[in-house]
């Protein structure tokens, strides 16, 4: 719910989300080198499920989300300067969205796409927002995307009335189309995707029909194709996913059968297998988990 961003400086930043009194402005930065946690300034209003995107400047732009007054959906952006630890009002996007998703472009553009079948480019050298190519409808939400080598944007899954969708779609920025392609093996939500080292994308878990999913399947952009992988250890939604520097990739906690899990795993692509990793210290899910530049990853809030 809250957001968390490796800045230029090798430091996080934890933007919003929501605490013990309500939805929160208030921001903080983690010095990995020193351990030590600082609060940075705040936002000029509160927001759960925004983005937050590191722009090529240095700067992080933070879209949409939900705010305190009746849980209203915002189309508000502001960016943060980590140079001056400043906030700054940046154009509002044509669409207020929230749990929606923003992919930084090889351009220095950043798409914004979901809460709807519109999308929308931000070019941060003239602070100005621009309508693309919608999504093909009927809408659907909670969709999750990676960023293919080729600079194209995959996106897969979601929700379409009241039903878990398996279907994929491409957003070409060259071209500004967007085309379906081959499904997944399984209708998801709440699960995560990962580009690989290969250029291939790993899709981890999630949830179907009240169904929570250790299955996992991989899609190959060369063949267009979707492949069926060995599933997780543990079923697992609302988990994260993080690529090593070893080229491995860690999942951690998430939502099991039952409960909020502690447990965390890490697959090898060079083997197809997942085994066993730490356990968290505390169970989480919708948490955040950053990869520091040590290589070491950290794990921020969740509920």
């Amino acid at each position: 719910m809250s957001r968390s961003t490796l800045l230029d400086s090798s430091e996080v930043l934890v933007i919003g989300g929501q605490g013990p009194t309500g939805y929160l402005t208030e921001c903080e930065i983690y010095e990995p080198l020193a351990g030590q946690w600082h609060t940075a300034a705040s936002m000029a209003i509160p927001r759960k499920w925004h983005t937050a995107t590191l722009l090529k400047s240095g700067q992080v732009l933070v879209t949409g989300g939900t705010t305190t007054e009746s849980d209203v959906l915002v189309n508000s952006t502001e960016i943060y300067d980590p140079l001056t630890d400043k906030w700054s009002h940046s154009a509002s996007m044509k669409a207020a969205r929230s749990e929606h998703i923003a992919i930084l472009l090889s351009s220095g553009k950043v798409l914004v796409f979901g809460s709807g079948i519109s999308s929308e480019i931000y070019d941060p050298s003239t602070d100005q927002w621009n309508p693309v190519a919608s999504m093909k409808p009927p809408a659907r939400y909670y969709s999750i995307a990676a960023q293919l080598k080729s600079g194209k944007v995959l996106v897969t899954g979601g929700v379409r009335s009241a039903m878990y969708q398996a279907d994929c779609d491409i957003y070409d920025p060259s071209t500004d189309q967007w085309d379906t392609i081959a499904n997944m093996t399984a209708p998801r939500a709440a699960h995560t995707v990962i580009l690989l080292n290969s250029g291939k994308v790993l899709v981890t878990g999630g949830e179907t029909n009240d169904q929570v999913l250790a299955s996992c399947e991989i899609y190959d952009p060369y063949t267009g194709k979707w492949t069926n992988v060995p599933s997780m250890i543990e079923e697992r939604s609302s988990h994260t996913t993080t690529l090593l520097k070893s080229g491995k990739v860690l999942a951690t906690a998430g939502e099991g059968l039952i409960h909020a899990l502690k447990s965390s795993e890490i697959y090898d692509p060079s083997t197809g297998k997942w085994n066993s990793s730490a356990r968290l210290s505390l169970s989480r899910a919708s948490h955040t988990a950053t990869l520091l530049n040590s290589g070491n990853v950290l794990v921020v809030g969740g509920q």
